[in-house]
């Protein structure tokens, strides 16, 4: 059953992703490995996203809105940034 998940899995992976980056991961058969893999690679933070994130926390206001529809929106920053 696990064989199984793994293909099922890795072949997933393949599918989802551009032709270009499957071909630097194909090779790679376990599909926690790959998904690792592909992981560090674009795990990488853009500085200028981040500063900018950062921008939108600092001056998000709640204002008119609800509480819920406020934290909403600070809890997607939040979680783009992480």
């Amino acid at each position: 059953m696990g064989e199984r998940c793994n293909n099922l899995v890795h072949t997933w992976i393949i599918n989802s992703i551009t032709p270009s980056i499957a071909q630097n991961v194909v090779f790679i058969e376990n599909a926690i490995d790959m998904w690792n893999d592909l992981k560090d690679r674009f795990m990488r933070g853009d500085r200028i996203r981040v500063a900018k994130l950062h921008q939108e926390i600092e001056n998000l206001k709640q204002g008119s809105n609800k509480i819920t529809d406020y934290f909403t929106k600070l809890r997607g920053i939040w979680e783009e940034l992480d």
